[in-house]
């Protein structure tokens, strides 16, 4: 299987996997250039889960929904104040808000979402993959993954404008029982935490929180901050993928 599995942040689920291959490739691409490293189509897999968080309209779950989301949106704008609304979604309009109270509702409101978004992840990673990109919200379902997963033989995990630092995501971890001993993702043998300056997601460095193994790096994204791909093309994430790939490579 993949060699690279590349997972999504929010705000995805109008798009498919194929398409975000095709935008997230050329720029993980670009990224390895800098570093002298070729992939082929067939080395990287993108775990799509955006269509679990797009809304059915007339169905009992779009129903159920809409009684849950009143709620939701009121502890949003209570919680904008803290950066909380910034870290999901950075909204700057109704409309963005608006998604962002969708996606929390159904976060918090569908017992078996993680069950879901874990039958997504789990079949793409096997023994041929080395390395785990994740952006935004999807360092949340990676980093789950693999602390599920300790048997899995992933050398390198890269997270990109990652919310893990803030204690907001806690609550989706349950990561107020975790302790400095098992904080680690798994198995993993480098974590590579890359932000962005400006990038109001990844606020927060997450080795103070993570532990001193994980390497926090900093990235200029010009007014593109959160955006995935100025961080696939960075240096920094090149170099992280570049790294993993020549770990395995052979003599």
């Amino acid at each position: 299987m993949a060699k690279i599995v590349m997972v999504h942040g929010a705000f995805n689920e109008l798009w498919g996997p194929h398409e975000l291959k095709s935008r997230w490739l050329p720029a993980l691409r670009d990224g390895l250039w800098h570093h002298d490293l070729v992939i082929d189509d067939d080395d990287v897999e993108v775990c799509f889960y955006g269509d679990l968080f797009r809304r059915a309209p007339g169905t009992k779950a779009d129903e159920q929904l809409q009684q849950s989301r009143a709620g939701i949106a009121d502890m949003l704008s209570n919680a904008a104040g803290g950066g909380s609304l910034d870290m999901l979604g950075q909204a700057a309009s109704d409309a963005a808000f608006d998604r962002t109270v969708d996606m929390v509702t159904i976060m918090t409101t569908q017992a078996d979402l993680r069950e879901r978004l874990r039958a997504r992840i789990e079949p793409l990673i096997d023994d041929d993959t080395r390395v785990v990109i994740a952006h935004s919200l999807g360092t949340v379902l990676s980093y789950a993954a693999l602390r599920n997963h300790p048997d899995w033989r992933v050398h390198t995990f890269v997270t990109m404008g990652s919310p893990l630092g803030s204690d907001f995501v806690d609550g989706l971890l349950d990561l107020a029982a975790l302790d400095d001993k098992d904080a680690w993702p798994g198995n993993v043998e480098r974590w590579v935490n890359v932000r962005a300056t400006g990038d109001k997601a990844a606020a927060k460095p997450l080795a103070p929180k993570f532990g001193d193994r994980v390497e926090d790096v900093e990235v200029d994204n010009g007014h593109r901050a959160h955006d995935p791909e100025p961080y696939l093309n960075s240096l920094a994430t090149g170099a992280a993928v570049a790294a993993a790939l020549r770990h395995d490579a052979p003599e």
